[in-house]
């Protein structure tokens, strides 16, 4: 199973990314602000590639032993981060509840104009946390790539800034496709290219173009 982050808005403060799962979007993250010296439980982990596991010790995994008890098999938890010690995929909604960690949640403000925030945070842990532990537990080996900005294949053009205007958005496939996704109000994102109407955004899917503003 291959898990995909991609960091889309980075402030002084926090780091918004976007997570998929075998190619579907799956939920938004959020993370410490990156920096050059790391400050412990204030930055986030270094883009790249990890694989994940099951981590069944420390107070972290007993807390959310007690929290979900029918669901809990162990923290999800990333391996051979260079200069990190047990970064684990979690639920939590600010900076505050990170340390150094990946949140998720399924909406998100943007934080380019006031403190990130992910929204919905355990629904969204609880959405993802069977499918990776199933994949676990049936010996599939189980990775998370963690991209920096916009994806290489991406970066040749000139891209326009742009953020989500209506309250909920639909991402979709194809123009006029089937649903795969909501973008929330506010959230920011480039446009890759428009046709029709239609615009094919960063988190590669289709948007209604009336309902985006230029930033």
């Amino acid at each position: 199973m291959n898990l995909q982050l991609i960091r889309y808005s980075m402030s002084e403060s926090s780091t918004l990314g976007m997570l998929f799962i075998d190619g579907y979007f799956s939920c938004y993250t959020l993370e410490d602000t990156a920096r050059e010296e790391k400050i412990p439980g204030e930055t986030c982990i270094p883009a790249g590639v990890y694989g994940i596991t099951l981590r069944t010790e420390g107070g972290q995994n007993h807390r959310y032993t007690q929290k979900f008890p029918k669901m809990h098999k162990g923290m999800l938890h990333l391996l051979n981060v260079p200069n990190f010690k047990y970064i684990y995929i979690h639920f939590g909604n600010t900076k505050e509840d990170t340390d150094g960690c990946i949140l998720v949640g399924d909406g998100v403000n943007n934080n380019q104009i006031e403190e990130g925030f992910v929204s919905s945070s355990v629904k969204a842990y609880k959405g993802i946390y069977k499918i990776i532990v199933d994949a676990i537990e049936d010996g599939e080996g189980v990775w998370i790539e963690i991209i920096d900005g916009i994806p290489a294949q991406t970066n040749q053009k000139q891209l326009t800034n742009a953020f989500v205007a209506a309250n909920k958005l639909n991402l979709r496939k194809s123009p006029s496709g089937e649903v795969e996704g909501v973008l929330h109000q506010k959230t920011p994102t480039k446009i890759l290219e428009s046709q029709d109407g239609w615009s094919k955004v960063l988190i590669e899917g289709w948007v209604a173009e009336e309902y985006l503003e230029e930033s």
